[in-house]
């Protein structure tokens, strides 16, 4: 007989297909899931239209090294590489400001306008409005506390570019005025890029970031004078543009393995992984609550010295003997019930019970089964057993009423 199963067909084919379809849909998002940051903000992670990832990405295209530099994985750019500190929306902090006295060669990228996320898709701006003209003159007051912002009209022509190409703008121009700044792109109405000399330290000023954002480097050339920008400032093939992130609050992450377990697409892994387990430990277990408790070595009831005396006596074979003794022992019982005289034997009592059988309308007689069961009689089991049947219905019907009278 083969043992059941633990789960019958449906419910396995259940089973099977939530797990396939757990798979299927797992691989679908490893594929197409992205963990990379869609964030609005103008860093190089961000895909909107203030954002730099396409300056990133061309850059290394053109095989550019370059690199971001985070709160907790500071890069330097090393010697004949640029620092990029692009578009800050807040103040700078303390240390911001010693790494931009400190590094040799820094390109400071103004910012021009804020920001609002569009909620209903990731990444993307809703709307912009002006950053105040003060508040973009106190970035650039840390190179030139004497310098000011301008906006108008973008200029026809340029009395000086040493980038050697034109720029398009979009709606306006965002310029420079300064006396301490040496203008590389730059006429009467102001400096798209002013340049500050301290010794060693070089630190060019880009007045107007729409040049060098998502939006801006399709129209015109700009593309082209983003890539011209950077060459010009890094010294020879080697020169790596390192972009601060760290103005924009940017940490590197580093999981452990363990929390990596609870995010995508490891986080589908685990589910499996205890599902499978959940599944196992199902099917390996019997039962569920207390345990049933065993049965006592030995039964030590009345059914239990019953079945022991009747397996006793059949090994002994003495079951003529049983049947003989128990026709008796229901004619004596009887005689109890009815009160017959003690004195007399087994003979004289089927006698006296049968005259009282006769008054009852029993045809069956005592004496008569009494006979069948005598050693001169017969030795057959079989009518010993038919005997035996016999005196227990002459009993249940000779007494019918009477237990309950008495």
């Amino acid at each position: 007989m083969s043992e059941q199963s633990t789960f019958s067909g449906p419910v396995v084919a259940v089973l099977i297909a939530g797990a396939t379809a757990v798979f299927a849909l797992s691989m679908l998002l490893m594929i197409n899931g992205s963990s990379e940051d869609t964030s609005y903000a103008t860093t190089t992670k961000s895909i909107s239209a203030i954002g730099h990832a396409g300056l990133y990405e061309l850059a290394q295209r053109f095989d550019i090294p370059v690199e971001r530099s985070r709160i907790n994985g500071v890069v330097a750019p090393g010697e004949g590489g640029i620092l990029v500190m692009a578009e800050p929306t807040s103040s700078f902090s303390s240390d911001d400001i010693i790494r931009l006295g400190r590094e040799s060669n820094v390109l400071l990228v103004l910012p021009k306008r804020w920001a609002s996320a569009d909620r209903s898709r990731s990444g993307w701006i809703r709307s912009t409005s002006p950053i105040p003209e003060s508040w973009v003159a106190g970035i650039v007051g840390l190179v030139d506390a004497k310098a000011s912002i301008t906006r108008g009209d973008p200029p026809r022509a340029w009395d000086r570019n040493e980038i050697g190409i034109d720029p398009s703008f979009d709606d306006g121009a965002q310029l420079i005025k300064s006396d301490a700044l040496t203008p590389i792109v730059g006429n009467a109405q102001g400096m798209l890029i002013g340049e500050k000399l301290d010794g060693d330290r070089r630190t060019w000023v880009l007045s107007d970031p729409d040049i060098i954002e998502n939006h801006g480097l399709a129209k015109g050339r700009n593309a082209a004078f983003a890539m011209a920008l950077l060459n010009a400032m890094r010294d020879g093939d080697s020169g790596k543009v390192v972009f601060d992130e760290t103005i924009h609050g940017m940490v590197n992450v580093v999981d452990s393995p363990f929390k990596k377990l609870f995010q995508f697409p490891y986080v589908i892994v685990l589910v499996l992984v205890l599902s499978a387990a959940g599944l196992l430990i199902w099917a390996t277990t019997s039962r569920f609550g207390k345990p049933r408790q065993a049965p006592p070595a030995f039964d030590f009831g009345k059914g239990r010295l019953i079945a022991n005396t009747a397996s006793l006596l059949d090994r002994a074979g003495h079951h003529a003997f049983v049947m003989r003794r128990y026709v008796r022992a229901t004619l004596r019982d009887a005689g109890r019930l009815f009160h017959a005289p003690r004195q007399l034997d087994d003979e004289q009592l089927a006698a006296w019970l049968d005259k009282i059988g006769a008054s009852r309308g029993i045809d069956t007689k005592s004496a008569d089964i009494l006979a069948r069961t005598s050693d001169s009689h017969s030795t057959s089991l079989l009518v010993l057993f038919q005997a035996a049947r016999d005196i227990h219905q002459w009993k249940e019907d000779i007494s019918d009423g009477t237990s309950a009278r008495s």
